[in-house]
This record gives C-alpha cells, sequence and structure tokens, in this order.
C-alpha cells in the first residue's frame, strides 16, 4: 500500500509519462483525422484504467470503460477548443493568447469535467469536481501547445495530464499498489 502523497507523486510522473507519449501520438496523427482527437485521452486511458484496475478501484470492465471516456473526452474537449478559439478571439478584442487562454479553460473544464463524471461513474470517489477544476486550470496553458513549435505540444500534456493525474489520485480512496 502507498501512502496519498507517495500516490499523488506516483500518479503525477505516470502522467507525465503518459503526457509525453500522448504527445507523441498527437503529433504523428492527421489533423483531420478520428486519432487527432481522441488518441491522447486513448493513451491516458489506458495507462490510468490498468492502474486503477491493478489498485483494485476498478475492475477490469470498468478500466476498459476508462479508457474509452479519456479518448472521448479528450476528444469533446479538442472538439470543443478548436470551435470556440476564434470566436473567443475575436470577442476578446483579436488577441491571440486570451482567446486561446479561454478556450483551453473551457476545453479543459468540458474535458475533464466528462472524465470526472465517468470516474465518478465507475469508481468510489469523492469531491469529482475537483477533477474538472484541474482540467480547467490546466487547459488555461494551452497556449503553450500552439504557440512553442515542436515542443508545445509535449510540455501542454505532460503537464496537463501529471496534474489531472495527481488531482485523480488525490481523491482515490486508499489503493492497494501502483
Amino acid at each position: 500500500m502507498t501512502t496519498p502523497a507517495h500516490r499523488v507523486l506516483l500518479f503525477a510522473l505516470f502522467g507525465v509519462a503518459s503526457g509525453a507519449a500522448a504527445a507523441a501520438v498527437f503529433e504523428l496523427t492527421d489533423a483531420g483525422g478520428v486519432l487527432f482527437y481522441t488518441a491522447p485521452g486513448l493513451v491516458f486511458g489506458v495507462i490510468f484504467g490498468a492502474i486503477l484496475w491493478r489498485g483494485r478501484i476498478i475492475g477490469p470492465v470498468r478500466a476498459t470503460i476508462y479508457g474509452l471516456a479519456a479518448a472521448l473526452s479528450h476528444g469533446v474537449a479538442v472538439f470543443t477548443a478548436l470551435s470556440i478559439v476564434e470566436p473567443l478571439q475575436h470577442l476578446l478584442g483579436g488577441a491571440d493568447d486570451p482567446g486561446m487562454v479561454a478556450s483551453g479553460v473551457i476545453a479543459g473544464a468540458v474535458g475533464g469535467g466528462l472524465l470526472a463524471g465517468a470516474t465518478r461513474l465507475l469508481a468510489p470517489i469523492r469531491r469529482w469536481p475537483l477533477l474538472l477544476a484541474a482540467g480547467a486550470v490546466l487547459g488555461g496553458l494551452l497556449p503553450v501547445a500552439v504557440d512553442i513549435d515542436a515542443l508545445g505540444p509535449f510540455i501542454f500534456y505532460m503537464l496537463w495530464q501529471g496534474g489531472y493525474a495527481a488531482t485523480l489520485a488525490a481523491l482515490l480512496p486508499r489503493i492497494e499498489k501502483v
């Protein structure tokens, strides 16, 4: 069994690794394809579904559903960000970064909230709205993904998935092993 602080650190590290893998997949996918929308979430969901299963928080079927829910949540978040960034940039005076930050916060809340709701249905987790809040705050980092050439997606996904995973770890009940 791990202590709560140890679990948060382990989840954060797995989240950073998941984010690096997700960014690699994101960078290799076609911008218009289904993988562009779903692959980073699927990477996160498969890794953390397996961790939750190994820790006896959820069973194998729920772990599979968690992976699919993460993929869907990411897809909806990306679609949301792409749909609202230009109107928000226009609304905020034409500046790129404020509109990008605002769209990232909204998209992060949507994607993080969807996965939080799925997590609540699949696992005994309390205070799940904190996952929505973490998704929103971390979504505000979206300009990093766009403004920093090739490294931007890596930095963004490593921070987003690491932070979301750490928040998840803090909200979980006792876990047997990671």
